[in-house]
């Protein structure tokens, strides 16, 4: 089997000077482990033509001497000033001319004329930005006007061009490039199965499942681990789709409760396609639930409100908590989420509400009630609220992004009950 040595470069004065983290490494790292890949190694570069131009070069003399794959993940240096130098450098490496992207174009123009005349102006300084080498293939940019790029810099060795900024690679990485990474891992057709595991860490999956499964054990399935905040994302690639769907189905049995498919899309699919509603009702959370449920565009169709009722007079007063019930359970508990929920279905005629009430810390646990404490309500009109504790590890930003997701899986069990 052809080995693939993949190459992630972040490009970037501030990274190297160690003013700025580079993050986008470490999270393009972590999802090419869930295509069964590793990463060679990692390389931080300066806003430096000549050497980035060296790198580069570097290592397309290395693939020219090699009958292994290699690929080349860049990011950053599409920008429109003038050390934005990636288009340059390869334009330069590969010796051809650069070329305006037409949609990046018009894109930029309309932009720009919407902020005003005073922008208006700044348009030919900027349009460097929309520029490609006249060979490559385009990833459109979808959040941001910089486009990306995949070059060849030999027969076996790729060059991908990502922007720096986060939200705008990460879209690009998964809608253009992903597909294409794939497709090049392998000239056999490959199947690929993928599956959410809630609560489970990497470890545990491993030594339960990984290390015992004889499918696994022989070697002729790839199979890759994405930790995310709340769940972890498995995938298993093969050219017998046969034995995908064994894993798929021993997996199912293993884990029946904590197994998922995407729910962060089907949820939003099948909300809009049975025309239901929701409204939620966040305090420790803060409103990051609402927020993962209006990332998605379309959500206005189902998502009604979400009261974030951080302190406890709001409880009271926007979801009629009783103070009783505050005063002797507390406001992290099970009565709590559960009053929660009724107070969101007198406010709303819903067809689905959830409620969250927890300890994110660092302070305000105790031995009864320790940071991570969780408790979150689920409801669907006509059911009996089930409530749900979790005791989740790690900080405060773990905590509240691990709750918000895991509402998302409780809601998704709701529909599919």
């Amino acid at each position: 089997m052809t080995k693939v040595n993949l190459t992630i470069v972040a490009t970037g004065s501030e990274i190297t000077g160690g003013k700025s983290i580079d993050t986008n490494s470490g999270w393009i790292a972590n999802e090419i482990a869930g295509e069964g890949l590793s990463v060679r190694n990692f390389i931080a570069l300066p806003d430096v033509p000549e050497t980035i131009l060296e790198e580069l070069a570097h290592i397309q003399s290395k693939a020219n001497k090699s009958d292994d794959i290699f690929w080349i993940i860049m990011t950053g240096g599409l920008g429109p000033t003038e050390d934005d130098y990636t288009v340059d450098v390869v334009a330069k490496l590969i010796n051809q001319e650069t070329e305006v992207v037409e949609k990046a174009r018009l894109r930029l123009e309309s932009i720009l004329r919407v902020r005003g005349k005073d922008y208006e102006s700044l348009l030919p300084s900027v349009m460097r930005q929309t520029r490609v080498p006249m060979t490559s293939r385009v990833l459109e940019n979808k959040v941001g006007i910089a486009p990306g790029f995949i070059v060849d810099l030999a027969k076996n060795c790729f060059l991908a061009c990502l922007p720096g900024v986060p939200p705008e690679m990460k879209e690009m990485f998964h809608k253009r490039l992903l597909p294409i990474l794939r497709k090049s891992f392998s000239e056999k057709e490959r199947f690929r199965g993928e599956k959410f595991l809630w609560n489970i860490g990497e470890s545990l999956y491993q030594d339960q499942f990984i290390s015992k499964h004889p499918i696994i054990q022989r070697g002729n399935v790839e199979w890759g681990v994405t930790a995310k905040r709340g769940f972890i994302k498995v995938t298993f690639l093969s050219t017998n789709k046969a034995e995908i769907d064994t894993l798929l189905n021993d997996l199912e049995a293993k884990y029946p409760e904590q197994i998922s498919n995407d729910v962060f899309t089907e949820l939003h699919n099948k909300l809009i396609a049975d025309g239901k509603q929701i409204a939620i009702a966040e305090s420790c959370t803060g409103g990051w639930l609402a927020k993962l449920l209006t990332d998605q565009p379309g959500s206005s169709t189902y998502f009604i409100a979400s009261l974030v009722t951080y302190h406890n007079q709001a409880k009271e007063n926007l979801l009629f908590v009783s103070q009783e019930t505050l005063e002797t359970k507390g406001a992290v508990s099970e009565e709590t989420a559960r009053e929660m929920i009724a107070g969101l279905e007198k406010h709303f005629d819903i067809d689905y509400s959830l409620s969250i009430t927890g300890i994110a810390g660092p302070e305000g646990g105790n031995d009864e009630k320790p940071v991570g404490l969780v408790y979150m309500g689920v409801k669907a009109k006509g059911r009996s609220a089930r409530i749900i504790r979790y005791n989740f590890p790690g900080n405060r930003e773990l905590v509240r992004e691990a709750t918000a997701n895991n509402a998302i899986f409780q809601l998704y069990k709701e529909l599919f009950l």
